[in-house]
């Protein structure tokens, strides 16, 4: 899933500039501070696969037709017996119902046998034939069921356990030599072969659990993860759960879900905590997304965005060219924000803005009552034009001192709601609809921002994989 949409907006509100309309003063005002943990996030995502295609191509790698080592001719297997046989199964049939995979379909055969009589080692009298399903008989018809019953372990391991579930003869075999009825006989050969294939596709599914990437990934832990070009992030999940999957027609329905405390940070280390994934469980839970973020960011981090984007770019201002030439945000343990920005052009000089951001965040409204400003330059008009114009500029400053969040958001609702449905890959998109974010908690201090929100959204994935993806994945 992408987290670019998340990252946006707190970057968004964080350049600008927790708890109710109040800043807190520590009682120590020189040690540094964090806001109160949140409460534990929870997603569970619908997952929707159309499964055709695999479907298809699965039953097409399988053999549709067997036949003994020498068919047409026969295998002799002993100096007095020898066989040859044909089975033609159809087309598969694949159910799922709550992790149980049901494979039917229908076979047909005919077998045929001869025996003789041997003296040391060497055929002494003619061959004694008998056969079912040759001529102008038809072939002999049995109907077979497979089930696969999927389990995921605590442990993070898939463990299968697939046996013959149906074997049931439409037709009697009876050989052509003295009628007797080979059906029983027949149908146990059938039962051995089918059983062996399904212990060797369970042996081969725990080969998987094995893999090299699986197991780097269990033994890995709560890892950090860059997202993008706005930091890292570590999930730091408490639970994890995959619903029981079930085909209805050909789609695979099934739920992933995730509960934890998403933590969104500039420095990579600061997320680090070498936690081990917390086991699987199989509940099925609704709800969408109801994340709770907690993101802490350097300045030096926005100082470098703000740098990259802006350094060296002119703005017009009442018809002056000014060019930035650097941007410098910092802040103290107080709770206060500085911006200094270093300009040259028609003035040459530095800004500097201060004040102290509060959240109102039942309004979800940020503000800076207290915001300030201050300008270095020796340009001598400047400074006569900044004793002149102080009062003017503090109430433009005073203006522009709040920022309505609610109404930011819904202005950019469709952007949002945009980074939700969209592709993931070639073959699999997100879809779904943004409900909420709110600004829940907002701390400068000297190194560094904290910030935390609350986003709830409902997101649905969807995967339609081409015909392909099991060739590719090899």
């Amino acid at each position: 899933m992408k987290y670019t949409f998340l990252a946006s907006f707190i970057i968004l509100v964080t350049a600008c500039g927790g708890p109710k309309k109040v800043t807190i003063t520590p009682e120590d005002s020189s040690a540094p501070r964090l806001l109160p943990p949140l409460p534990p996030s929870q997603i569970n995502i619908p997952v929707k696969v159309y499964m055709r295609p695999l479907l298809s191509l699965m039953d097409s790698m399988t053999a549709k037709e067997f036949t003994n080592d020498k068919w047409p001719n026969y295998t002799q297997t002993e100096c007095d017996f020898r066989y040859k046989y044909r089975f033609v199964r159809s087309p598969f049939s694949f159910t799922c119902v709550n992790n149980k995979v049901q494979i039917s379909f229908r076979g047909s055969y005919q077998i045929a046998g001869s025996r003789t009589i041997c003296a040391f080692g060497r055929q002494v009298g003619p061959w004694a034939s008998g056969s079912c399903g040759f001529g102008d008989e038809p072939m002999r018809r049995v109907d077979l069921g497979i089930t696969s019953t999927i389990t995921l372990l605590p442990n993070h391991q898939v463990l299968t356990v697939t046996k013959l579930d149906k074997l049931q003869p439409l037709d009697k075999c009876q050989v052509t030599l003295m009628a007797n009825d080979m059906t029983a006989e027949v149908m146990d050969s059938i039962k051995a072969s089918v059983e062996s294939y399904c212990s060797t596709f369970d042996q081969f599914v725990q080969t998987l659990n094995n893999n090299e990437m699986l197991h780097n990934w269990r033994s890995g832990g709560s890892q950090v993860m860059p997202v993008s070009s706005y930091g890292f992030l570590n999930l730091n999940p408490t639970a994890l759960r995959v619903s029981p999957f079930n085909l209805a027609k050909d789609t695979l329905y099934f739920t992933v879900g995730y509960d934890g405390n998403p933590r969104f940070s500039s420095d990579s280390q600061r997320l680090v905590t070498n936690s081990p994934l917390p086991p699987i469980g199989s509940s099925a839970n609704s709800g969408g997304i109801n994340s709770y973020l907690d993101a802490v960011y350097e300045y030096s981090f926005f100082n470098k965005i703000l740098n990259d984007s802006l350094r060296d770019k002119p703005f017009e201002v009442e018809g002056r060219t000014f060019v930035i030439k650097d941007i410098n945000i910092r802040g103290s343990n107080e709770g206060k924000i500085q911006l200094d920005v270093a300009f040259t052009g028609n003035r040459k000089g530095v800004l500097h803005i201060s004040g102290t951001p509060i959240l109102d965040t039942a309004r979800q409204v940020l503000s800076m009552p207290d915001i300030s400003f201050s300008l270095d330059t020796k340009d001598m008009l400047m400074n006569i034009a900044k004793g002149l114009f102080r009062k003017r500029i503090m109430k433009q400053l005073q203006n522009q001192s709040v920022l309505d969040l609610a109404e930011l958001i819904e202005r950019n609702k469709a952007a949002i709601e945009a980074r939700i449905n969209q592709p993931v890959n070639d073959w699999m998109r997100t879809t779904g609809s943004f409900r909420e974010i709110r600004l829940v908690g907002l701390l400068p201090q000297k190194d560094y921002i904290q910030v935390q929100a609350l986003i709830r959204a409902d997101i649905v994935l969807i995967g339609q994989p081409p015909a392909n993806l099991l060739s590719m994945s090899y």
